[in-house]
């Protein structure tokens, strides 16, 4: 047991889950921007009063607000502050574009 959960943490620490938690990100659209505070927890909270929760499913970020829409978006290369990427917002059938940003 200790020793499966010790690979579940590296395994983790190799993953962009980190980046998203010590980081956030910024999800731009034509009408604007927000910034996504993701938790350790699977919790996230954004700065336009969207809240939910969210896991990771292979290279997709999956994520469920608390008003119930919720979808998988790619990941894309989350592993460095200003990483940036495009694709289509689940939850608004939006494309944007995401991008990671230091956590104020």
């Amino acid at each position: 047991m200790l020793i499966s959960s010790l690979l579940l943490a590296a395994a983790l620490q190799a993953s962009p889950v980190d980046t998203l938690v010590a980081n956030a990100l910024e999800v731009s659209t034509a009408q604007g921007s927000y910034i996504t505070y993701f938790e350790a927890d699977g919790t996230y909270t954004t700065n336009a009063g969207i809240a939910g929760t969210w896991w990771v499913d292979g290279n997709e970020l999956c994520f469920q607000r608390s008003t119930g829409e919720g979808g998988c978006a790619p990941l894309g290369d989350a592993e460095d502050v200003g990483a940036s990427w495009t694709g289509v917002n689940a939850a608004t059938g939006q494309t944007v574009t995401y991008t990671i940003v230091a956590r104020d």
